[in-house]
């Protein structure tokens, strides 16, 4: 079967307009909105993944590892990774369970704590930008559509 040429549909697939495609605007928000971020984090010292880390653990303070790898979908080796450097910079703090030595508690330290305070007024200014034109019941409906389709796709594992 012959390539298709430069600029042409895949011979045999029916018509995909990404445009057309749900996903295609997740992944666009997503890349603009971290782009963002990672700008306005930059005076903080933060960037996108600490502070997406920072938010897990204000809203779930003394999480797992494994709570916190699947509140933010990351793979637990790139979040140890950002763990022991957020531990080396004094943001977080890893305490090892009291039931189960071989597994930690999570939790932001007090300098934590004040930076995520800091930072949170940044954050919900982004979130508003996007949320330009759109009404609070409109974005209510938003989140609700949004976490079913989430927990259409998460895994049963």
């Amino acid at each position: 079967m012959a390539a298709s040429p430069a600029g042409a549909p895949a011979e045999g697939a029916d018509a995909f307009p990404l445009r057309d495609h749900l996903f295609y605007y997740f992944s666009q928000i997503m890349a603009h909105r971290n782009r963002r971020l990672n700008t306005e984090l930059k005076p903080f010292g933060v960037d996108y993944a600490r502070w997406r880390i920072m938010a897990v653990l204000n809203d779930q303070p003394g999480c797992s590892m494994q709570q916190l790898a699947d509140t933010t979908s990351v793979d637990r080796t790139s979040l140890t990774h950002t763990l022991k450097l957020m531990e080396a910079e004094g943001l977080v703090s890893r305490t090892p369970r009291a039931t189960d030595r071989r597994s930690v508690v999570l939790g932001l330290t007090e300098a934590g704590s004040r930076l995520f305070v800091r930072i949170l007024p940044t954050v919900r200014a982004q979130t508003e930008l996007a949320l330009t034109g759109i009404g609070a019941g409109e974005a209510e409906g938003l989140m609700r559509l949004l976490a079913r389709m989430a927990e259409n796709l998460r895994d049963e594992s």
